[in-house]
Protein backbone atom coordinates (compact mmCIF):
# COMPACT_ATOMS: atom_id res chain seq x y z
CA UNK A 1 0.00 0.00 0.00
CA UNK A 2 2.04 2.91 -1.34
CA UNK A 3 -0.51 5.73 -1.38
CA UNK A 4 0.31 8.94 0.43
CA UNK A 5 -2.01 11.59 1.80
CA UNK A 6 -1.86 14.13 -1.02
CA UNK A 7 -5.05 16.06 -0.43
CA UNK A 8 -7.38 17.04 2.36
CA UNK A 9 -9.84 14.21 1.63
CA UNK A 10 -7.08 11.60 1.95
CA UNK A 11 -5.83 13.33 5.09
CA UNK A 12 -9.31 13.40 6.63
CA UNK A 13 -9.84 9.69 5.92
CA UNK A 14 -6.45 8.75 7.32
CA UNK A 15 -7.06 10.91 10.38
CA UNK A 16 -10.41 9.22 11.04
CA UNK A 17 -8.83 5.79 10.68
CA UNK A 18 -6.03 6.79 13.05
CA UNK A 19 -8.55 8.09 15.60
CA UNK A 20 -10.39 4.76 15.37
CA UNK A 21 -7.16 2.97 16.37
CA UNK A 22 -5.74 2.04 12.96
CA UNK A 23 -2.01 1.92 13.64
CA UNK A 24 -1.23 1.56 9.92
CA UNK A 25 -3.00 4.86 9.17
CA UNK A 26 -1.15 6.46 12.05
CA UNK A 27 2.16 5.18 10.66
CA UNK A 28 1.33 6.55 7.22
CA UNK A 29 0.60 9.98 8.71
CA UNK A 30 3.84 9.93 10.69
CA UNK A 31 5.95 8.84 7.72
CA UNK A 32 4.36 11.33 5.35
CA UNK A 33 4.73 14.38 7.59
CA UNK A 34 7.93 13.60 9.49
CA UNK A 35 10.24 15.45 7.06
CA UNK A 36 8.08 18.60 7.06
CA UNK A 37 7.79 18.50 10.85
CA UNK A 38 11.54 18.04 11.27
CA UNK A 39 12.32 20.84 8.83
CA UNK A 40 9.86 23.18 10.55
CA UNK A 41 11.02 22.22 14.05
CA UNK A 42 14.64 22.81 13.06
CA UNK A 43 13.81 26.48 12.60
CA UNK A 44 13.14 26.76 16.33
CA UNK A 45 16.09 24.78 17.63
CA UNK A 46 19.45 23.86 16.17
CA UNK A 47 19.49 20.80 18.44
CA UNK A 48 18.42 18.10 15.99
CA UNK A 49 17.95 15.49 18.73
CA UNK A 50 15.71 17.86 20.69
CA UNK A 51 13.54 18.39 17.60
CA UNK A 52 13.39 14.63 16.93
CA UNK A 53 12.40 14.04 20.57
CA UNK A 54 9.65 16.65 20.33
CA UNK A 55 8.28 15.04 17.16
CA UNK A 56 8.39 11.59 18.76
CA UNK A 57 6.68 12.91 21.91
CA UNK A 58 4.05 14.62 19.76
CA UNK A 59 3.22 11.37 17.94
CA UNK A 60 3.18 9.40 21.20
CA UNK A 61 0.77 11.92 22.72
CA UNK A 62 -1.41 11.85 19.60
CA UNK A 63 -1.65 8.06 19.76
CA UNK A 64 -2.44 8.12 23.49
CA UNK A 65 -5.14 10.79 23.02
CA UNK A 66 -6.48 9.60 19.64
CA UNK A 67 -9.98 8.92 20.95
CA UNK A 68 -10.41 12.46 22.29
CA UNK A 69 -8.78 14.34 19.40
CA UNK A 70 -11.19 16.02 17.00
CA UNK A 71 -11.50 15.43 13.27
CA UNK A 72 -9.51 17.58 10.88
CA UNK A 73 -9.11 17.70 7.13
CA UNK A 74 -5.94 19.77 7.59
CA UNK A 75 -3.60 17.22 9.17
CA UNK A 76 -0.38 19.00 8.17
CA UNK A 77 -1.48 22.29 9.73
CA UNK A 78 -2.67 20.49 12.86
CA UNK A 79 0.68 18.71 13.21
CA UNK A 80 2.77 21.83 12.54
CA UNK A 81 0.81 23.86 15.07
CA UNK A 82 1.04 21.06 17.63
CA UNK A 83 4.79 20.71 17.10
CA UNK A 84 5.27 24.46 17.43
CA UNK A 85 3.47 24.45 20.80
CA UNK A 86 5.41 21.40 21.98
CA UNK A 87 8.80 22.88 21.06
CA UNK A 88 8.01 26.14 22.80
CA UNK A 89 6.71 24.37 25.92
CA UNK A 90 9.71 22.05 26.06
CA UNK A 91 12.12 24.89 25.31
CA UNK A 92 10.69 27.02 28.08
CA UNK A 93 10.74 24.09 30.44
CA UNK A 94 14.36 23.35 29.61
CA UNK A 95 15.24 27.00 28.90
CA UNK A 96 17.15 26.06 25.76
CA UNK A 97 15.91 28.76 23.42
CA UNK A 98 16.56 32.36 24.31
CA UNK A 99 14.37 35.10 22.86
CA UNK A 100 17.32 36.57 20.97
CA UNK A 101 18.24 33.36 19.15
CA UNK A 102 17.70 33.49 15.41
CA UNK A 103 15.83 30.81 13.53
CA UNK A 104 18.07 28.73 11.27
CA UNK A 105 17.25 29.44 7.64
CA UNK A 106 20.48 28.17 6.14
CA UNK A 107 20.08 25.87 3.17
CA UNK A 108 19.65 22.21 4.01
CA UNK A 109 20.45 19.10 2.01
CA UNK A 110 17.38 17.35 3.38
CA UNK A 111 15.76 16.56 0.06
CA UNK A 112 13.28 19.43 0.47
CA UNK A 113 13.58 22.41 -1.80
CA UNK A 114 16.50 24.42 -0.40
CA UNK A 115 16.54 28.17 -0.06
CA UNK A 116 18.87 28.22 -3.08
CA UNK A 117 16.26 26.54 -5.29
CA UNK A 118 13.60 29.03 -4.21
CA UNK A 119 15.86 32.00 -4.86
CA UNK A 120 17.22 30.63 -8.16
CA UNK A 121 13.66 30.61 -9.48
CA UNK A 122 13.56 34.34 -8.81
CA UNK A 123 17.21 35.32 -9.26
CA UNK A 124 20.17 33.26 -10.46
CA UNK A 125 22.80 35.40 -8.85
CA UNK A 126 24.89 33.81 -6.05
CA UNK A 127 25.48 37.26 -4.59
CA UNK A 128 21.73 37.83 -4.38
CA UNK A 129 21.31 34.54 -2.52
CA UNK A 130 23.97 35.44 0.01
CA UNK A 131 22.48 38.89 0.52
CA UNK A 132 18.98 37.47 0.93
CA UNK A 133 20.18 34.91 3.51
CA UNK A 134 21.88 37.70 5.46
CA UNK A 135 18.74 39.82 5.31
CA UNK A 136 16.44 36.97 6.40
CA UNK A 137 18.69 36.37 9.41
CA UNK A 138 18.21 40.03 10.39
CA UNK A 139 14.42 39.62 10.55
CA UNK A 140 12.63 39.01 13.82
CA UNK A 141 11.78 35.41 14.75
CA UNK A 142 8.13 35.99 13.87
CA UNK A 143 9.05 37.46 10.48
CA UNK A 144 11.36 34.52 9.76
CA UNK A 145 8.61 32.08 10.72
CA UNK A 146 6.00 33.68 8.45
CA UNK A 147 8.48 33.68 5.54
CA UNK A 148 9.31 30.02 6.16
CA UNK A 149 5.67 28.93 6.33
CA UNK A 150 4.67 30.94 3.25
CA UNK A 151 7.58 30.26 0.93
CA UNK A 152 9.10 27.02 2.18
CA UNK A 153 5.93 25.19 3.27
CA UNK A 154 3.74 26.89 0.60
CA UNK A 155 0.99 27.66 3.09
CA UNK A 156 -1.73 30.21 2.48
CA UNK A 157 -2.55 32.95 5.00
CA UNK A 158 -5.35 30.95 6.61
CA UNK A 159 -3.07 27.98 7.27
CA UNK A 160 -0.29 30.23 8.57
CA UNK A 161 -2.79 31.90 10.91
CA UNK A 162 -3.76 28.49 12.29
CA UNK A 163 -0.16 27.39 12.79
CA UNK A 164 1.05 30.66 14.35
CA UNK A 165 -2.10 31.22 16.39
CA UNK A 166 -2.81 34.69 14.99
CA UNK A 167 -5.57 36.11 12.82
CA UNK A 168 -5.53 35.91 9.02
CA UNK A 169 -5.35 39.73 8.69
CA UNK A 170 -2.40 39.73 11.11
CA UNK A 171 -0.65 37.18 8.87
CA UNK A 172 -1.32 39.30 5.79
CA UNK A 173 0.02 42.40 7.53
CA UNK A 174 3.09 40.60 8.89
CA UNK A 175 3.84 39.05 5.51
CA UNK A 176 3.39 42.36 3.70
CA UNK A 177 5.57 44.28 6.17
CA UNK A 178 8.24 41.56 6.10
CA UNK A 179 8.40 41.43 2.32
CA UNK A 180 8.49 45.24 2.15
CA UNK A 181 11.31 45.27 4.69
CA UNK A 182 13.28 42.73 2.66
CA UNK A 183 12.66 44.67 -0.57
CA UNK A 184 13.81 47.90 1.07
CA UNK A 185 16.99 46.24 2.34
CA UNK A 186 17.74 44.61 -1.00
Amino acid sequence: MQSHPENNADDADLWKSFRAGDDEAFGRIARHYYKSLFSYGSKFSRDREFVKDCIQDLFMELWAKRETIGDTAFVKFYLLKSLRRKIYRESQRQQWISEGEELDFSAEASGDASIEEHIIEIETSEAMLKTLNQQINLLTRRQQEVIYLRFFESMDNEAIAQVMGISRPAVANLLYRTIQELKDRL
